[in-house]
């Protein structure tokens, strides 16, 4: 659902990017059908999507990684010890981004990703319990239609960001 809100947030902003998504466990599938009924309300189809597990080479590649979870955080950490100042949980960055600001018209991604890392307290685990985004599997679809509220404005944020405007949630 993060895959595809971000992806039509950055659309929308005119951000030309590749947004891919990847999972912590060895699960490869399709979505359930509560995603997909989910991502329909918001006009968007995610049925064709596949799971695929994330390794260290999709994060080495990766500008930006974005997480759910604190224990995702950890888990990219431990695959990718190099990528803290380029991972965050999506609704850390949201958070974070509204301090920092949008992204400068020429300010390369991982110089903002920076400034916004660096608004992280010093020494203490990454991101806080109220930024987690939890995982939907198992439970009804208001649940996930609960999610995907909170990933539309979080991404949609985001994309704003990186557009270089003012990060307001876009619609959402």
């Amino acid at each position: 659902m993060g895959e595809a809100l971000l992806r039509h947030h950055l659309q929308a902003q005119g951000v030309d990017a590749h947004v891919h998504s990847a999972g912590t466990m060895r699960w490869r599938g399709r979505p359930t059908d509560e995603a997909i009924s989910a991502m329909q309300q918001h006009g968007l189809d995610v049925s064709q999507h596949r799971s695929r597990p994330l390794t260290p080479e999709l994060i080495d590649d990766a500008d930006l990684v974005l997480a759910m979870t604190r224990a995702h955080v950890d888990f990219v950490a431990l695959k990718a010890p190099d990528a803290r100042d380029r991972v965050f949980m999506v609704r850390e960055l949201a958070r974070l981004g509204l301090r920092t600001g949008p992204r400068g018209a020429d300010e390369p991604l991982r110089d903002w990703l920076a400034r916004v890392a660096a608004l992280r307290e010093p020494g203490r685990h990454i991101g806080h319990p109220q930024d987690e985004v939890a995982d939907p599997v198992g439970e009804p679809l208001e649940t996930y239609l609960r999610t995907a509220a909170i990933l539309d404005d979080a991404t949609a944020r985001i994309a704003g960001y990186l557009a270089g405007t003012a990060g307001e949630a876009c619609g959402a």
